[in-house]
C-alpha cells in the first residue's frame, strides 16, 4: 500500500498543472495583489483585506490540485485501463481509491503549506483566534474531501480524459467566478446568480473567514449548509460513477 501511495504521489508531482496552478499561481497572485493594493487600503481595513486575500488564493490550491489535477490524472488512467491492470496486481478499486485519496491529501497539504510559508512573511495578517483557525482548517478539509469525491465520480461517469477535463475545467472557472475569486465580488453579481453562489462553501469561506478570523463566536450556519450541499452533491456523483462503472463491467 505504501508503494502505491508513493506511486500516486509521484504521479501528482509530475502533473505540471497541479504545480503551476496549485502552488505557483496562488503565491504569485497573493504577493502581486498585495503589493498593488496594500498602499491603497486604509490602515484600519488592511488586516481584513490581507485575510481575505490570503483565504481567497489559498482556496485555489485544493481546487487546482484535487479537483483539476487529480481528475486529469485519474481520467487518463481510466481511459488507458490502468486501473484494470492495477486490479490484476492485487489492488482492488477500494485500495486504489484509498491510495489516491492519501496521495491527494498529502499533495494538497504540502501545496497549502508551501503557500502559507511563502506569503505569510509579506502579509499584514492578524493572528487568528483558536475558533477562527479551527473553522478554517475544518473548512479546508471538508472542501478538499468533497472535491475529491466529486472528481472521482466525474471521472467514472465521463470515462474519457477529454470530456472529464472539459467538464472539471468549466466548473472550476464557474466556481471561481461565483465565489468572487476572479475579481468580481459575489455581491456584485445579479441577485439570481448570488443565490446560486451562496450554495458554494468557497463563497462563504471568502466572505466569512475575514470576519470570524479574530472572533470567538460566529453564525456558521450558512457556511455549514453550503458544506453539506457540496458534500451531498459529491456523494451523489461518486455513487453515480460507481454504478456506471458496475454497469459497464457487467
Amino acid at each position: 500500500m505504501k508503494r502505491y501511495v508513493k506511486y500516486e504521489l509521484l504521479n501528482s508531482l509530475g502533473n505540471f498543472f497541479s504545480i503551476l496552478f496549485g502552488i505557483i499561481f496562488p503565491i504569485v497572485m497573493t504577493l502581486l495583489f498585495y503589493s498593488i493594493f496594500n498602499q491603497q487600503i486604509p490602515a484600519n481595513h488592511l488586516a481584513q483585506f490581507s485575510t481575505q486575500l490570503f483565504v481567497t488564493n489559498l482556496l485555489i490550491s485544493p481546487l487546482a490540485v484535487i479537483y483539476i489535477g487529480f481528475a486529469a490524472l485519474f481520467s487518463q488512467e481510466i481511459e488507458k485501463e490502468v486501473t484494470v491492470r492495477m486490479a490484476l496486481f492485487g489492488y482492488s478499486e477500494k485500495k486504489q481509491m484509498q491510495a489516491k485519496f492519501l496521495a491527494q491529501a498529502i499533495m494538497s497539504s504540502v501545496s497549502i503549506f508551501i503557500y502559507i510559508v511563502a506569503v505569510i512573511p509579506f502579509l499584514e495578517l492578524p493572528v487568528p483566534t483558536a475558533f477562527g483557525l479551527i473553522v478554517f482548517v475544518i473548512g479546508i478539509c471538508l472542501l478538499s474531501f468533497s472535491l475529491f469525491l466529486a472528481a472521482y465520480g466525474i471521472c467514472l461517469l465521463m470515462k474519457k480524459f477529454s470530456t472529464t477535463f472539459g467538464l472539471v475545467m468549466s466548473t472550476y472557472f464557474l466556481i471561481m467566478i461565483l465565489s468572487g475569486m476572479m475579481g468580481i465580488q459575489t455581491n456584485q453579481l445579479p441577485k439570481s446568480i448570488q443565490s446560486i453562489a451562496k450554495l458554494l462553501p468557497t463563497t462563504h469561506m471568502i466572505q466569512d473567514m475575514p470576519k470570524l478570523w479574530e472572533k470567538t463566536t460566529y453564525n456558521l450556519m450558512p457556511m455549514i449548509q453550503s458544506m453539506l450541499f457540496l458534500f451531498a452533491l459529491s456523494v451523489l456523483l461518486y455513487f453515480a460513477g460507481i454504478q456506471s462503472r458496475k454497469r459497464r463491467i457487467n
